[in-house]
C-alpha cells in the first residue's frame, strides 16, 4: 500500500521504505518514520534471532545455562559468524541460503516423520520436558542416536550437492534434505527397534 502510494506523490514508484521517508520534506515525520525502521528492525530481530537461540542454548543444558547466558552464546556466535560477509554479494547470499537449507532441510524431514509415521501423531507432552533417564524421550543421555546419524548423513549430503556441478539441483537442497533425513531416521529408528527386541 505505501509502495504504490508513491506513484501520486512522488511521480514514480518507490519500494525501498527509507527511500520514501527521506524524499519527505516534513522534519518530523521524517524523523518519526526513521524512528519506527529503527524500533520496528529491533523488535524484529531480538524476536527472530535472539529469543530461539537462547532458548535453544539454554535447552541444551538448562541446569548450566540460564536464558541469559543462551542469549549472550548466541549474540557473540553470530558476531563470529561475520553475517556481512554472508551477504555481501548475490552469489554467496544463494550459497548462505542453500547451505542453511541443507541443515534445516534434514531437520524438518525427521521431526514429519517422527511425529507421523514413527509416533502416529501421538506424543507425551510432559514427557518431553523430563529429565528422567528411563523417560520415552531419553534416548542416550537425552539425544537419540537415529536421528543425529540421520540428520548428520542428509546434511553432509545436502552440503554436497551444493559444490558438485548438478545445475540448479543445489537450490532443491531443503527438499532433498528432508526426505533422505527423513528416509534415513525411519530406517535408523527401524534398526533401533529391532536391536532393542533382540537385547531384550
Amino acid at each position: 500500500m505505501m509502495v504504490s502510494a508513491t506513484l501520486p506523490v512522488f511521480g514514480e514508484m518507490i519500494d525501498d521504505p527509507i527511500e520514501t521517508v527521506s524524499r519527505l520534506d516534513n522534519t518530523f515525520v521524517a524523523v518519526l518514520g526513521a524512528a519506527t525502521f529503527v524500533t520496528t528492525t529491533i523488535g524484529i530481530n531480538i524476536v527472530a534471532n535472539f529469543v530461539a537461540p537462547a532458548f535453544d542454548f539454554s535447552n541444551m543444558a538448562p541446569s548450566k545455562i540460564s536464558f541469559r547466558t543462551g542469549g549472550f552464546i548466541a549474540a557473540v556466535g553470530s558476531i563470529f559468524l561475520t553475517p556481512w560477509n554472508l551477504f555481501s554479494n548475490p552469489e554467496i547470499i544463494h550459497y548462505t541460503v542453500d547451505l542453511l537449507a541443507a541443515a534445516i532441510g534434514p531437520l524438518y524431514g525427521i521431526l514429519i516423520m517422527d511425529y507421523y509415521r514413527i509416533r502416529r501423531g501421538e506424543i507425551d507432552v510432559d514427557a518431553l520436558f523430563s529429565v528422567d533417564p528411563n523417560g520415552p524421550y531419553w534416548y542416550r543421555n537425552g539425544f537419540n542416536p537415529a536421528a543425529v546419524k540421520a540428520v548428520v548423513a542428509a546434511s553432509v549430503i545436502g552440503i554436497v550437492i551444493n559444490f558438485l556441478p548438478l545445475g540448479d539441483l543445489g537450490h532443491f537442497s531443503v527438499s532433498i534434505g528432508g526426505a533422505l533425513g527423513a528416509t534415513f531416521y525411519a530406517m535408523a529408528m527401524r534398526r533401533a527397534t529391532v536391536a532393542a527386541a533382540v537385547a531384550s
